[in-house]
């Protein structure tokens, strides 16, 4: 017998969407499929995960029902959730994002763990900080909001980018103190130096693009993926342009790609750059961590 969907006309409860969800995203493959039906279930019905199970009898209306279907669609052709659903958890906080932006990740959160600590521990009054490939804003929006102190200007290519950066500014009321531009950071370079840059560049090589999962390779914005060549372009450029915008005291945090950080840290090394490479809890190597002086390897 051919199973329902629910785009058969019955009474569709909570209960009985997760379920029918959670299978039918196990046989198309997708990942955490449960999860990923209960998120958007949470969407539609604009409640949270616990409301589902605790109210889990109620039915859907027809139109909820519609809604549902779409996104159920748009997640069976490989389409990211944080874009059906226009937003995604960075940080603690909720971000805008849509294909003109890449969908934050959890390993770029080392970067603003480190850079808020960082300013903690230095002090100052309004250090002068630069985000380049911004994005979605993710990095100076959040490190805007646990550090009160920092003025952030944030620079990218695309004006789409930019549009989703700004709202996600203003969402967190850090609008005053975070900025957008658009700029060609291989082409041109901001006025002055910075007590504190970030940047997650796009640091895969081209010739690995394809290996990416689809909703990676198929749907988010190939620009901020790789630099169409080696994946070292920004890296260099950002050791060629450091005398002119990293302060003398200046601290930089660059995301790094994996089996990058021995090149990482002779480009840096050879610019008289003091690079430590900082790794995640599986021992991975994330960030590093640039500044003037010799080079040390962590």
């Amino acid at each position: 017998m051919r199973r329902q969907t629910p785009d058969v006309e019955r009474i569709w409860t909570v209960l009985d969407l997760v379920n029918w969800g959670t299978e039918y995203f196990e046989r198309k493959g997708v990942d955490s499929p449960r999860l990923t039906i209960e998120l958007m279930l949470c969407d539609v019905l604009d409640v949270r995960r616990l409301q589902l199970y605790t109210d889990h009898e109620r039915p859907l209306t027809k139109e909820e029902l519609s809604v549902l279907r779409a996104y159920v669609r748009r997640r069976a052709e490989r389409e990211p959730l944080q874009y059906i659903l226009g937003k995604a958890d960075f940080y603690g906080l909720s971000f805008t994002v849509d294909p003109n932006v890449l969908i934050p990740r959890p390993e770029t959160e080392i970067i603003v763990d480190r850079a808020i600590r960082l300013l903690r521990e230095v002090g100052g009054l309004s250090p002068r900080c630069l985000d380049v490939g911004t994005g979605s804003g993710c990095i100076p929006v959040s490190i805007a909001v646990h550090d009160p102190t920092s003025v952030w200007v944030g620079i990218d290519v695309h004006n789409g980018a930019l549009e989703v950066a700004r709202r996600n500014a203003e969402a967190h009321a850090v609008g005053s103190r975070v900025t957008f531009t658009t700029m060609d950071f291989l082409a041109d370079l901001p006025s002055g130096t910075f007590d504190l840059i970030t940047m997650n560049p796009p640091y895969i090589p081209l010739v690995e693009i394809h290996e990416l999962e689809p909703e990676v390779r198929d749907h988010e914005p190939l620009t901020a993926l790789t630099d169409d060549l080696d994946g070292f372009t920004f890296y260099r450029r950002f050791a060629a342009a450091a005398p002119k915008i990293l302060s003398p005291t200046g601290t930089a945090f660059l995301e790094i790609g994996y089996g990058q950080s021995t090149e990482i840290l002779a480009l840096m090394t050879a610019g008289g750059l003091l690079c430590t490479i900082i790794e995640d809890l599986a021992g991975i190597p994330r960030v590093a961590k640039i500044s003037w002086g010799s080079v040390t390897k962590s």
